[in-house]
């Protein structure tokens, strides 16, 4: 009788090895043939079930997200230590854009988009592997964590600050003054509180020479350097 030998059957095991394939974002036609596309703030599928060995292979579309590990409890936070593949960019939604990872335990695995233009995480943005389908540790408990602490934080980038409003002022001039003078005049400021300023008037004509080889103050009187 021969022995038997179990090499051919770890090596099947080995090949049983699967590649789980997950789209990131992308965006949807417009329903209109006038309109825009419409991001898609999503992993696709959002939860996969992978064993140890199997490799998750992410595709980037448009326009530029991340897959990095979080916590459950803590969902758009990077976990310390944790994966992170970093920003992909793809406007272009082109093939080709891809980031992998290896499955070494079958513990969940919770992930989400660190993007902050439009803070994609808290509008859903998450992933996992191997999450329970049901309980408090579940997939739908995460998503739903997600947008809970983090769907009121819109930061967008590149939104420049509104303009303080223009002062209100009025001011009396002084009249038929020959000579330059001062004129006290009063306003009011954005905030509603009274202000004051003063206003040089009664000068209608540069003096001789001014500004000529001069700069800064009135009219350029200051000599300018050699």
């Amino acid at each position: 009788m021969k022995p038997t030998t179990f090499l051919p059957f770890f090596a099947a095991s080995g090949a049983l090895a699967a590649t789980h394939t997950v789209m990131v974002g992308g965006a949807k036609p417009p329903t209109d043939p006038t309109g825009k596309p419409t991001p898609m703030l999503s992993y696709q599928p959002e939860n996969i079930q992978a064993a140890v060995g199997d490799t998750v292979e992410f595709h980037f579309m448009q326009v530029n997200h991340t897959v990095t590990q979080s916590t459950f409890e803590d969902p758009c936070k990077a976990m310390s230590g944790g994966f992170d593949s970093g920003f992909m960019p793809n406007p272009d939604g082109a093939a080709g854009v891809t980031w992998s990872m290896t499955i070494n335990d079958t513990k969940p695995v919770w992930a989400y988009c660190k993007q902050k233009n439009g803070t994609h995480c808290g509008k859903g943005m998450v992933f996992s592997v191997n999450a329970v389908e049901s309980g408090d540790k579940s997939f739908a408990n995460y998503k739903q964590l997600a947008i809970q602490k983090n769907g009121t934080d819109f930061t967008t980038a590149g939104i420049a600050a509104t303009p303080a409003p223009a002062v209100k002022s009025t001011v009396t001039l002084a009249a038929g003054a020959a000579e330059a003078t001062v004129a006290q005049g009063n306003g009011q400021c954005a905030d509603g509180s009274a202000c004051t300023c003063s206003c040089l008037c009664g000068a209608n004509s540069f003096p001789a020479q001014a500004a000529v080889n001069n700069f800064g103050g009135f009219a350029g009187m200051l000599p300018a350097g050699k």
